[in-house]
């Protein structure tokens, strides 16, 4: 054997880009490959099923019931020698995801659990998802070993049960570095568990939550390690986000440690006291998702207060109305976003990915953004498409503007925005751009823009992004109802999609044909 295999880093490195077939042959061909090769192919489970068949072939058999799939079925009792292969393999599993769809039923888990010959099944389990039903829920102890150091627990269903299963991870887990819970409008002894745990746990790193309150929210803004927060809704109150800030006025720095903070809320200028008390320069990802319509005297507080916040770092921008076609589709053009209340995110120098989805729109031209190809030079991500697109609304946006994203962003690979594609001469015999192009783009999504020459404006695109892949529009369930060229426009874009595609096969067909003599 050559003594490269003999390198455990380097056995390791060639089982972890390895199918799965090569992987269970390597496994069965020599002895120093197996422990490596059975490490990935037992890494991550969707569920015990394939574990639990590892046992006797005499023990258990799969009942298939049309609605709901097969189940496994226990054929006879559990003996201590049954379990020789299943604790073999089972040391090898790091990652398991138990989603409630259950193929190994609650009546099973209680076998398991009273015949074991040893807890817990999964001594080297890292991550743990678990969203089961209640009569499953419980046995989640049966699994997990002090190695866990991730979880997702969904609190949907018997708030006794979770609540107390919860306070006891607090004890059994201490050191838990990622916690995500799985929430929606959970009775209040679910609520207090969940504050109660995450002020117990003081090595969390990563933690996703629907709820905080003042004293969760300050624990966790002195905790050493922790880098991303997300809260799936906000509180509210504005007393604990005022008390937050006194609090942390008296004690220094909040969040210290924090790259990555992604939040729902209603009231912006919660979040806007939130982000006032985050150490500077620290961030790396904001992700922020506000109810529509946002007026824009909180969009400019906003933004003016991220504009003081990680403009060295700062690589992922998200600021999102959550608009939904409940909402009444606007008559005027006033709750549009204006160019003036996004000018302070200029100053963000580092961004690759930005998206400002506002619920009624952006009012852009192309001078404004030509200035966000200058300041945004690393771009490679851009999305400025509306929620809702005014059909009163004439885009200032020309295909003549994309020519410095395509300059200045040489990066730029998936663009979404409305541009009004209506202007162009069919039959210009100059280069767009004076020869000006990016072959990073490969996604334009123009939303509902209007146009009327599709040959003219796929010469265009082809030219500016001659390795252009994709141009999509927005989809038909999200239209807006009041706009009276949308099959037009849709059909139009739809033969621009294609007229790119043909463009650049032949670009590419051309490139390889032999020169002529």
């Amino acid at each position: 054997m050559h003594r490269g295999w003999s390198i455990p880093e380097v056995v390791a490195l060639i089982c972890g880009i390895a199918e799965f077939p090569t992987l269970a042959a390597l496994a069965q061909t020599c002895q120093a490959f197996q422990a490596p090769a059975f490490s990935v192919l037992w890494r991550d489970q969707s569920d015990l099923m394939q574990l639990l068949k590892c046992l006797p072939s005499d023990l258990w058999e799969l009942e298939v019931e049309d609605d709901f799939g097969p189940t496994l079925r226990f054929r006879r009792s559990i003996i201590a020698s049954d379990w020789t292969r299943v604790l073999f393999y089972a040391v090898y599993v790091k990652s398991l995801i138990e989603n409630g769809q259950l193929p190994v039923t609650a009546e099973i888990y209680a076998t398991l659990s009273v015949s074991l010959p040893k807890y817990p099944l999964f001594p080297n389990l890292r991550h743990l998802t678990w969203s089961t039903r209640d009569d499953v829920f419980p046995y989640i102890r049966i699994l997990v070993g002090d190695k866990l150091k991730s979880i997702v627990l969904s609190m949907q269903g018997s708030k006794t049960i979770r609540s107390s299963l919860l306070l006891s991870l607090t004890t059994s887990h201490p050191t838990l570095t990622h916690v995500e819970f799985v929430t929606v409008n959970n009775p209040p002894m679910i609520i207090q568990a969940i504050h109660s745990a995450i002020c117990s746990w003081n090595h969390l790193e990563k933690l996703r939550s629907n709820t905080l309150d003042l004293p969760s929210m300050l624990h966790l803004a002195r905790l050493p390690n922790l880098k991303s927060l997300r809260l799936d809704h906000f509180p509210s109150y504005s007393t604990t986000t005022k008390e937050l800030e006194a609090r942390v006025a008296s004690t220094g720095p909040a969040f210290a440690p924090l790259r990555e903070f992604i939040v729902y809320s209603d009231p912006i200028l919660d979040i806007t006291s939130f982000l006032d008390v985050i150490e500077p320069d620290a961030l790396d990802k904001i992700q922020l998702s506000i109810e529509a319509p946002t007026v824009t005297e909180d969009w400019q507080t906003l933004n003016a207060s991220l504009a003081c916040k990680s403009s060295k770092t700062l690589t992922e921008l998200s600021l999102r109305e959550n608009f939904s076609y409940d909402h009444e589709i606007p008559d005027s053009l006033e709750r549009m976003l204006t160019t003036d209340s996004l000018r302070p995110l200029l100053s963000f120098a580092n961004l690759v990915e930005v998206a400002v989805v506002a619920g009624h729109g952006i009012d852009l031209d192309d001078a404004f953004l030509e200035e966000m190809a200058l300041a945004w030079p690393q771009l490679q991500k851009l999305d400025l498409s509306p929620g809702c697109q005014s059909a009163r609304y004439v885009p200032q946006i020309t295909l003549a503007g994309l020519i410095p994203l395509a300059q200045h962003c040489p990066s730029l690979a998936s663009l979404a925005l409305v541009m009004n594609a209506t202007d162009v001469d069919p039959f210009v015999k100059e280069k767009p751009g004076r020869g000006i192009t990016n072959r990073s783009l490969v996604d334009l999504n123009v939303v509902e823009s209007p146009l009327t020459s599709p040959g003219a404006v796929a010469s265009f695109l082809s030219a500016i992004f001659p390795n252009l892949q994709r141009v999509t529009t927005r989809d038909e369930m999200a239209r807006n109802p009041l706009s009276p060229d949308w099959d037009d426009n849709m059909f139009h874009w739809s033969t621009v999609s294609t007229l790119v595609q043909v463009i650049s096969s032949a670009r590419a067909q051309e490139h390889w044909l032999p020169a002529r003599t």
